[in-house]
C-alpha cells in the first residue's frame, strides 16, 4: 500500500503542471457554458416586465417588432407611395434640423458634396479684397507720371580664365555656394560692369510720386517714392563665321548665385508668380537682396596667381602683380649677387660680422652682433636675405625697438624694416617699404593691397543709404556660359519696379506702361569685343615620310595651367588621347626653380608662394590628403581634339613677304566632322603668325611653376580681407605686412 501511495505521489510530483492545466481548463469550460452560453443575465424589453436572455433577444425582436413594421408598410401602400432619399447624398436645406446650428448654408449635394469640394460655395469670379499696406490699389483716381531712369554709363568687360571652385549641384537659397559640394575646375568667366547714378534715381522717384511731378498734393505717397531694384539684364551678341553679329540674346544669372531663380525677369503684371507685385516688392526691398542683385558673388578662384575683380580694377591688379613679380626677381638677383663666393679665412663669417648659416639661408651679422643680444637689446633670429620679414644691412648691435645679430630689426611702433638694400647715399636705403610713411622722398613698394582698398570703397555695405551716394554706383553681372574660341560683345540695362503697375494709376502719357512690372534704363553702350581663347591647340611639328606619320603636339589648359604632349599620329587616326600627367622628381623641380631664377634651398617640396602656406582667413591652407604638388595635378589630361588626320601633302610655294623665298614643306590635312577639311603647315618655320604666337604663349605658360590652390573661403566676396595677414586672396605675398597701412596694429580693412 505504501508503495502504491509513493508511486502516486511521485507521479503527481512529476506531472503537477499538467494536472494544474487540466483543472484550469475544466474550470474555464464550466464558466463558458454557465456564464456565456447559458448566461443568467436577462434583459426586460416589454413593459410587462418579461425578461429575455441574450440568445432570445434577436428572436423576439424579429417575431414581434418586425411584424409590426411590416404591417405598417402594408398599410402605407394603400396611399401615395413616397421615395426615400438618403440624407447622406440628398439635398439638405439650411434650416433642416440635421445641419441647423452646425452649417449655415444649404447642402445641394448633401453630406457627400462636402467630401468632393468643401470650398465649392466660394465664388471664384469675386474680386480679392485689397491687400493692407498697398495704398496704390485703394485709390483708383490717382494718376502718377512714371520717372525715366538715368542712363547706364562706364560699361566695360573683362575676361578671366582660371581654376575655380565650381559647384557640383544647383545653388539655391537653401543650398548656398558655401554649403554645396564644389570641385576645382577651369572656368571662362566674363564680367561686365557699369555705373549708375543711384542718387539721381531717388530724386526722380521722389519727384514723380511724392514731389512736384504729382498733380495733386493729396496724391503724394512716400511709400511709392522709394525705388526698388528689380533686375540687371545682360545681353550678348556672338560673332558669326561670316563676320556678322548674331541677334541680342539675354543671359541667365551666374550658377553660383543663390538668388538666381528669384531674379528671373517678369515683364507683364499677368506673368507674375503667386503673390503678385506686392510680394516681389517686399522680397526685393532687403539689403542682402540688393547687394546680391547689383554686386553678386563671384566664383571663388582656386588658382594662386589669379583673383577676380570687376573690369575697372582687374587691369590695375594685374599691373601691380607684374610689378611685384619683377621686384621679387630683382631682389632674388641682388641676394645672389651679394652672397659670398670665397672661402678666405679672413672673410669667414664665423670670425667676422658677416653671414652665418641660418635655417633658410645665411644670416647677416655673425658673432660680432652677439654683444647686442647679450645686452638685452631686443633681438630676433636671423633669416634669408630678401625675406620680407628680415633686414639685409648686417647691423652689429641693437637699440630699443629690437635688433638681431643677423641684422633683423623691429622699429619703434612695431614697424618692420625695409627689404630693399642700398648704400647710405641711396634715398631708399633703410626705409620701410622703400620709405617711411609721411616721408615725401620715399616711395611705397608695389602691392596689390591698394586695389583691395579702392575696391572696398565701391562695395555696397549693409544698411547703406544708397540715396546718399555721391558718385555713381558700380554694379556688375557675369557671363559663365561663354565658349572657348568664340568672340562676344555685351550690353546691359538696369531695371526698377514700377510701383503702380496693374493699378490703373498711371498718367495718360505713360498708359503704355500701365501693366509693365519693370521700368528699364536705356541700354548701355556696347562693350568692345571679348575674345575667349581656345583651351586646346594642336601644332604639327614633324613628318616621318617613310611611315607617313606626323608628330603633333597637343596643348591643353587643365586646372589652371597649360600642359602639352607629343603624339605620333598615322593617317586615319584621331589626334590626341587621355594621358596621365608626368610627375617631376625632386631634381627636375630643383633645376626648374633655378632656371626660373629661384634659389635652390635644398627643400624640394618647398612652396615658394607665401600665400600657398596660408589659407583664406589667415588659417593654414587646406591641402587635404593631397600634397601641394598633387592638388592641382589632374588625374588625367584630356588631349583629345576630336580631329582625325586625313593626309600629309607636300607643298611647294613661296614664303611670306618680305622674305620671299621658295619653300618645300608638308601640309597636314585633318577634319573634325568628315565634311570640312582643315590644314596646318608642318614645322614651326612654316606656321602662320597667329599659330606661332599661340605656341610661344603656351610654351611660356608651361614654364610657370604650379602653385598650390587657395582654400575655399566660406566668407565669400565681402569677407575678403578679414582675419589678418593673407586673409584676403590678393594680399601681398612678398611684403606680408609691409604694405598694410596700419602700422600701429590697427584695423587693416574698412569692412
Amino acid at each position: 500500500m505504501k508503495d502504491l501511495i509513493g508511486k502516486i505521489g511521485r507521479f503527481c510530483e512529476n506531472h503537477v503542471e499538467k494536472i494544474v492545466l487540466v483543472l484550469v481548463g475544466a474550470v474555464c469550460v464550466w464558466l463558458f457554458f454557465t456564464r456565456v452560453i447559458f448566461s443568467p443575465n436577462v434583459m426586460a424589453l416589454d413593459r410587462g416586465g418579461k425578461a429575455f436572455a441574450p440568445s432570445q433577444i434577436d428572436r423576439h425582436i424579429h417575431e414581434q417588432k418586425a411584424q409590426e413594421l411590416r404591417a405598417k408598410l402594408l398599410q402605407s401602400k394603400k396611399g401615395a407611395a413616397k421615395t426615400y432619399a438618403r440624407r447622406f447624398d440628398g439635398p439638405i436645406q439650411a434650416d433642416d434640423y440635421v445641419i441647423k446650428d452646425v452649417i449655415a448654408r444649404p447642402l445641394p449635394q448633401g453630406f457627400a458634396g462636402l467630401f468632393g469640394s468643401p470650398l465649392s460655395f466660394i465664388d471664384a469670379t469675386a474680386a480679392a479684397p485689397p491687400v493692407p499696406g498697398a495704398p496704390s490699389r485703394r485709390f483708383a483716381d490717382r494718376r502718377y507720371r512714371l520717372p525715366p531712369l538715368p542712363e547706364v554709363t562706364g560699361v566695360g568687360a573683362t575676361y578671366l580664365r582660371a581654376a575655380a571652385y565650381v559647384p557640383l549641384q544647383d545653388v539655391t537659397l537653401q543650398a548656398t555656394y558655401d554649403k554645396v559640394a564644389v570641385e576645382p575646375n577651369d572656368i571662362d568667366l566674363v564680367t561686365v560692369e557699369a555705373r549708375f547714378d543711384v542718387a539721381e534715381l531717388y530724386r526722380r522717384f521722389q519727384a514723380s510720386f511724392a514731389g512736384v511731378e504729382v498733380q495733386r498734393e493729396e496724391w503724394r505717397d512716400p511709400c511709392l517714392a522709394k525705388p526698388i531694384f528689380a533686375a540687371v539684364q545682360l545681353q550678348r551678341q556672338e560673332l558669326l563665321e561670316e563676320g556678322a553679329w548674331s541677334p541680342w540674346r539675354p543671359l541667365p544669372r551666374s550658377r553660383v548665385e543663390a538668388y538666381r531663380d528669384m531674379f528671373q525677369v517678369f515683364e507683364r503684371i499677368e506673368d507674375l508668380p503667386p503673390g503678385g507685385l506686392e510680394v516681389r516688392l517686399m522680397n526685393f526691398d532687403k539689403h542682402e537682396v540688393i547687394m546680391e542683385l547689383l554686386q553678386p558673388e563671384s566664383y571663388q578662384i582656386a588658382s594662386a596667381e589669379e583673383e577676380w575683380f570687376p573690369p575697372s580694377y582687374y587691369g590695375k591688379y594685374k599691373d601691380l602683380q607684374r610689378k611685384m613679380d619683377s621686384e621679387k626677381r630683382r631682389e632674388e638677383k641682388d641676394k645672389d649677387r651679394k652672397q659670398p663666393t670665397t672661402t678666405d679665412p679672413r672673410r669667414d663669417p664665423m670670425a667676422r660680422g658677416g653671414q652665418t648659416p641660418g635655417v633658410y639661408g645665411p644670416t647677416q651679422g655673425g658673432t660680432r652682433g652677439a654683444p647686442g643680444a647679450a645686452r638685452g637689446r631686443g633681438t630676433t633670429p636671423g633669416g634669408m636675405p630678401g625675406d620680407p620679414m628680415y633686414n639685409q644691412r648686417g647691423m652689429r648691435g641693437g637699440r630699443a625697438g629690437g635688433t638681431a645679430p643677423g641684422g633683423d630689426m623691429m622699429m619703434p611702433g612695431g614697424r618692420r624694416p625695409s627689404t630693399r638694400r642700398g648704400g647710405p647715399g641711396d634715398p631708399l636705403y633703410g626705409g620701410d617699404m622703400y620709405g617711411m610713411p609721411g616721408d615725401p622722398t620715399m616711395r611705397r613698394r608695389a602691392s596689390t593691397n591698394e586695389v583691395y582698398w579702392e575696391f572696398a570703397a565701391d562695395m555696397i555695405v549693409p544698411r547703406e543709404d544708397l540715396s546718399q551716394r555721391d558718385k555713381p554706383l558700380l554694379f556688375w553681372v557675369f557671363d559663365d556660359t561663354s565658349e572657348p574660341g568664340k568672340t562676344y560683345q555685351y550690353r546691359l540695362r538696369l531695371g526698377v519696379f514700377n510701383p503702380v503697375a496693374g493699378t490703373g494709376q498711371v498718367a495718360e502719357r505713360d498708359l503704355d506702361k500701365k501693366d509693365q512690372v519693370i521700368l528699364w534704363s536705356p541700354y548701355s553702350d556696347v562693350t568692345k569685343p571679348v575674345e575667349i581663347p581656345q583651351r586646346i591647340y594642336l601644332f604639327a611639328k614633324e613628318v616621318q615620310e617613310k611611315t607617313k606619320t606626323a608628330t603633333v603636339e597637343v596643348a591643353r589648359y587643365a586646372l589652371g595651367y597649360w600642359r602639352s604632349e607629343n603624339f605620333l599620329v598615322r593617317l586615319g587616326e584621331a589626334i590626341g588621347k587621355e594621358v596621365e600627367p608626368k610627375r617631376e622628381d625632386d631634381k627636375t623641380k630643383s633645376k626648374a626653380r633655378m632656371a626660373a631664377g629661384y634659389p635652390d634651398l635644398g627643400l624640394p617640396d618647398r612652396i615658394t608662394d607665401v600665400r600657398s602656406l596660408m589659407g583664406q582667413g589667415g588659417m593654414p591652407g587646406a591641402l587635404g590628403p593631397m600634397g601641394p604638388d598633387q592638388q592641382n595635378l589632374p588625374k588625367k589630361v584630356d588631349y583629345r581634339t576630336g580631329k582625325v588626320l586625313v593626309d600629309l601633302v607636300q607643298v611647294n610655294d613661296w614664303g611670306n613677304a618680305p622674305n620671299l623665298r621658295p619653300r618645300l614643306y608638308y601640309n597636314m590635312l585633318y577634319t573634325e566632322d568628315g565634311m570640312r577639311i582643315e590644314h596646318m603647315p608642318v614645322n614651326a618655320a612654316n606656321w602662320p603668325k597667329d599659330l606661332t604666337a599661340a605656341y610661344q604663349y603656351v610654351q611660356a605658360e608651361k614654364r610657370r611653376e604650379p602653385q598650390t590652390f587657395r582654400a575655399f573661403s566660406k566668407s565669400g566676396l565681402r569677407g575678403r580681407g578679414m582675419g589678418g595677414p593673407d586673409g584676403m586672396d590678393g594680399y601681398d605675398d612678398y611684403g606680408l605686412y609691409d604694405d598694410m597701412g596700419a602700422y600701429d596694429g590697427g584695423g587693416m580693412y574698412p569692412y
